[in-house]
């Protein structure tokens, strides 16, 4: 009805009528035009949210100069709340039942006690679970060390089919689903737009507040504790370099070529963190670092992993074939490793004896460098409140 029309109209007609009418034409012009721009207009962005509180993490005076965050992912309050409840929850395996915390158990030293890892619908990885303390200050990831962050590590395992076996995609719509977490992404990132990117940088900034630091050995650098003479002489040995033609012969485990002093974690930078320990046969399927940069001589090297808290994550090695640090030590100390395959020279020049072709330690210095990995267990860091 045009409007002129509806003058001429309701001017013949009784004032009380009059303003009826006019009343639900004005009615009339408000609903039908709303209507008509609700159905033309843009879906409504997401809910703006606060911006998150930066918080980093509690860094160790020994760790500092490792420790960098990217500048894309900062560490937030609410953005390692996020991570935390995601890293706990099984919501990231296709049927639900693996979480990420299923594999890293913080009673374990974010291990899982078993040689090699168990998924969804109890199939059976490839290699060992590594812990997470320290894993902040890496700069390589997984054993093969083909992952450079851990916002690239931390989606693979969800994809993996014998771990989580979980469509990016769908774990999108599922977490969409779930009534907690758009408000959580909301806090964590100021929109509640769920992406497989925020995901990923929600778990890392969870993992980088992993900091193993109240072990005897970390107290020992922070001098406020005194080891005790078993334990000083396994350091002793652990950091030295055995070279039996010193006028007075050094002894030593050789172990601290490739753990560095205050890390225990192999060097950071490129892949000198990656060594050929004996461990891979020449017909092996697993040949470690060759698979990812196609070098010959990369063949059988395996990222060289931190040690505290070394104690609780057994079995050990990236396959898990030793079961304690005693059969650790063995192998290091056998007869025959010099001349395993493409075995790292580093191990090779290890001798306590002149013209030796093994390490030869004695019972007495294998049972002190294991009193000083004792030495690196951190009881308090286990203690964690999911």
């Amino acid at each position: 009805m045009k409007f002129n029309n509806f003058k001429q109209t309701i001017g013949n007609t009784h004032p009380a009528s009059a303003f009826l009418a006019f009343s639900f034409f004005v009615l009339f012009i408000l609903v039908g035009g709303g209507c008509q721009k609700n159905k033309n207009e843009e879906p409504k962005p997401d809910t703006i949210f606060v911006l998150p509180t930066p918080q980093k993490p509690n860094v160790p005076f020994f760790f500092q100069s490792f420790y960098k965050e990217p500048a894309d992912n900062p560490n937030t309050i609410e953005g390692v709340a996020l991570g935390k409840a995601l890293f706990f929850d099984k919501i990231l395996s296709d049927d639900n039942t693996v979480a990420c915390a299923s594999c890293h158990n913080p009673e374990k030293a974010f291990t899982d006690g078993i040689p090699l890892a168990i998924g969804i619908q109890g199939k059976t990885g490839r290699r060992n679970t590594p812990g997470l303390f320290n894993i902040a200050i890496q700069k390589k990831f997984f054993w093969d060390g083909r992952d450079t962050s851990l916002e690239q590590q931390s989606l693979h395992p969800i994809q993996d089919p014998n771990e989580m076996a979980l469509n990016l995609n769908k774990m999108v719509e599922k977490l969409k689903a779930n009534a907690n977490y758009p408000k959580m992404f909301g806090r964590a990132f100021g929109t509640t737009s769920i992406t497989p990117d925020r995901v990923a940088k929600a778990l890392a900034q969870f993992e980088r507040t992993l900091f193993s630091q109240n072990s005897k050995y970390d107290l020992y650098l922070k001098q406020l504790y005194n080891p005790t003479a078993e334990e000083l002489k396994g350091m002793q040995l652990f950091f030295q370099h055995p070279d039996p033609f010193a006028p007075t012969p050094i002894r030593g485990g050789n172990c601290g070529d490739c753990h560095l002093q205050s890390t225990l974690f192999g060097k950071p930078d490129a892949f000198f963190g990656f060594h050929n320990n004996g461990l891979t046969e020449l017909n092996a399927s697993d040949i470690g670092l060759q698979k990812v940069t196609g070098k010959g001589s990369d063949f059988g090297k395996f990222k060289t992993p931190g040690l505290r808290n070394i104690a609780l994550t057994a079995p050990y090695m990236h396959d898990g074939r030793f079961q304690t640090l005693e059969q650790v030590l063995d192998h290091y100390n056998s007869d025959d490793i010099f001349t395993k395959p493409k075995v790292d020279p580093l191990i090779q020049l290890g001798t306590n004896e002149r013209f030796g072709e093994s390490l030869k330690l004695t019972a007495n210095e294998k049972t002190a460098i294991i009193a000083f990995l004792h030495m690196l267990t951190d009881s308090t860091a286990i203690k964690f409140n999911p």
